[in-house]
């Protein structure tokens, strides 16, 4: 359990991590994001207040953000269809100090990839939205008795 104030510890930055798309490591992603929801339902039967409440049920999203130019090595990496390729992303966070932290986005597919340029010295982005099937956290899923 963490102790704070930690003052002489570290914390995960993202350029502690690597992450892996399918195997493959790439460097030049600047961004990471991921969601998960459960979503239970209460039953209220003929009453007003709660009965009972369902597991409900789960979801999640991600996206990567990296440059024009890997995306585009990612996607002739993935070969042509590469909308319908299911998968995995691997990211683990590790640094000194720190006990490691592994993310995966499972059954990962490109869903919704957005850009653009403009004016001035940036890269180019490409902000690349997932359809995941399942997130584990240290090898941890969200729901009870999910299948693995």
């Amino acid at each position: 359990m963490a102790t704070y104030p930690d003052v002489q510890g570290r914390a995960h930055e993202h350029s502690s991590a690597e992450i892996q798309l399918n195997g493959r490591i790439f460097t030049a992603i600047s961004a990471v994001d991921w969601d998960e929801s459960l979503t239970p339902v209460k039953g209220r039967g003929t009453r007003p207040e709660p009965l009972y409440r369902t597991l409900g049920e789960y979801d999640c999203e991600a996206s990567i953000t990296m440059p024009l130019k890997e995306y585009a090595e990612f996607i002739a990496f993935l070969g042509d269809g590469y909308g319908g390729v299911s998968f995995n992303v691997v990211i683990t966070y590790s640094d000194e100090g720190v006990d490691p932290t592994t993310v995966k986005f499972i059954g990962a597919r490109v869903e919704n990839p957005s850009g653009g340029s403009e004016t001035g010295g940036d890269p180019v982005m490409i902000e690349i939205g997932l359809n995941v099937m399942r997130i584990e956290m240290n090898g941890l899923v969200m729901v009870p008795g999910m299948l693995k």
